[in-house]
């Protein structure tokens, strides 16, 4: 796993937002955001910042041969195929679903039902695209 995959997903598992993680770090938004991307790395320094905010170390970042155990959601992101946009709203939907089933703003009758209506969804969906692809 690369530095930049590592970066992305340590910064998603402390809810921070990469401005956020820029300022903490004492870099621009530019900086982090070339840091994601790859095209640069960080200085000794910066990494061992980035590292100390993101609750890990800057050996851990940078090897490459060590990975992380990503749980269902992180596997979603990380290996999604579909556009980032489609991709952060899915993780919109995921992010007040978990919102909405821990605060017990639902009973759990209302949880059941809502689970049913999404598999549904789902379902027809998924049926509704294996349909207008056939040949």
């Amino acid at each position: 796993m690369t530095f930049e995959e590592k970066l992305v997903i340590f910064i998603r598992r402390k809810g921070l937002a990469k401005t956020e993680v820029a300022a903490l770090a004492g870099i621009t938004y530019r900086s982090l955001a070339n840091y994601i991307a790859g095209g640069r790395k960080p200085r000794k320094s910066i990494l061992a910042k980035m590292a100390q905010i993101l609750d890990t170390t800057p050996e851990f970042l940078t090897d490459e041969k060590r990975s992380l155990t990503l749980n269902s959601e992180e596997r979603f992101a990380f290996n999604a195929e579909s556009p980032e946009c489609a991709v952060n709203a899915g993780l919109s939907l995921l992010d007040e679903t978990k919102r909405l089933f821990k605060n017990g703003d639902l009973t759990p009758n209302d949880m059941q039902a809502l689970f049913s209506c999404m598999s549904e969804v789902y379902f027809d969906a998924k049926n509704q695209k294996t349909t207008t692809s056939a040949p």
